[in-house]
């Protein structure tokens, strides 16, 4: 039997199959499509409707909440990139394994733990200024101490900040973002 491209438009054949009793094993092993595109043109856009709702109830911060969590220092990429690539090929054996945490937290924590961490009225940690929770754009979640510096992904290095304040302060530490301030308004009124 000669199987169709993947990028032809199964969905007629699809729905006549389906309408015929044929089951997602039967129309697949036909159409040579997979189960995932057979559930999609039968499921009558319930897909797009969960993702819909999903959306509407699930709050902007959630997705940086998520971003944060899973971020891990550049220099750390290749490795982790290398033991997942081990990991699948792995034997059953146990072997010699280590207990690498690949995000670097120690507890987790969701995003309502974040939302009591910052409050219902949030303001930046590094200016002081208020952030709008349904502007996502605006906003970043920082690590107090960097990523690139030894700092965690845990809840208790995480702060929120004005997307500018947190570009401002990179990879700085703290106390070295407050020096460079000084130094550039020093020289602000030097200059005058």
């Amino acid at each position: 039997m000669k199987r169709k491209l993947n990028n032809t438009n199964h969905k007629d054949n699809i729905l006549k199959l389906r309408a015929e009793g044929k089951s997602f094993r039967e129309i697949q092993g036909l159409l040579g499509c997979s189960k995932s595109t057979i559930s999609y043109h039968c499921g009558n856009g319930n897909e797009k409707k969960r993702a819909a709702k999903s959306n509407k109830t699930r709050k902007p911060i959630c997705k940086k909440v998520s971003n944060f969590k899973c971020r891990c220092p550049r220099a750390n990429y290749q490795a982790i990139s290398g033991k997942l690539k081990t990991f699948k090929r792995r034997s059953g054996s146990s072997g010699n394994q280590s207990n690498t945490i690949v995000n670097n937290i120690t507890k987790n924590y969701s995003c309502k733990d974040v939302l009591e961490k910052i409050g219902e009225n949030p303001v930046c940690y590094l200016t002081g200024e208020k952030i709008d929770l349904n502007k996502p754009e605006t906003y970043h979640l920082d690590h107090i101490v960097p990523a690139s510096r030894g700092g965690t992904n845990d809840l208790d290095n995480l702060a929120i900040c004005l997307k500018e304040a947190n570009h401002a302060k990179h990879e700085l530490l703290l106390d070295e973002l407050h020096l460079l301030c000084e130094k550039i308004l020093a020289w602000k009124n030097k200059s005058r």
